[in-house]
């Protein structure tokens, strides 16, 4: 491993998957939720709040896969976070389906990707202008 590099490395995993992980544990909680009071800023479309919740995601999907990754192009580790952000939403979307209160929709599943991609994009702009 050269030095300077994190690659693989448990720091990684500690400092970048871990706040994933959390997230991701953050977002399943919220929605299992049956009663989940939208914020006031956000209360007319639920799709605004999907898309910001996922844009976290993406962020921090792109962060870890950068982190994990950091000589692969940037398109790919784009298309990685954004594929993880698609994925967990839809397993996200199966998982409301089951709770009382909520729906599932596919309006929501694609609020939830371009949120994904726009997170993931913030995130891999800052981190190639510091490359």
């Amino acid at each position: 491993m050269a030095a300077g590099r994190e690659e693989g490395s448990a720091s990684v995993w500690l400092s970048a998957g871990l706040p994933l992980l959390a997230y991701c544990g953050l977002i399943f909680y919220l929605s299992s939720q049956s009663d989940l009071a939208v914020p006031g800023f956000v209360a007319r479309s639920d799709k605004v709040a999907h898309m910001l919740e996922y844009a976290g995601l993406g962020l921090l999907s792109s962060r870890f896969f950068a982190r994990l990754w950091p000589e692969k192009p940037v398109v790919i580790l784009l298309l990685l976070a954004f594929f993880f952000t698609v994925v967990y939403g839809l397993s996200d979307e199966w998982h409301q389906a089951f709770v009382p209160g909520r729906d599932s929709s596919w309006l929501d599943l694609l609020a939830d990707g371009v949120g994904g991609y726009v997170g993931a994009r913030v995130y891999l702009w800052f981190w190639g202008r510091r490359r």
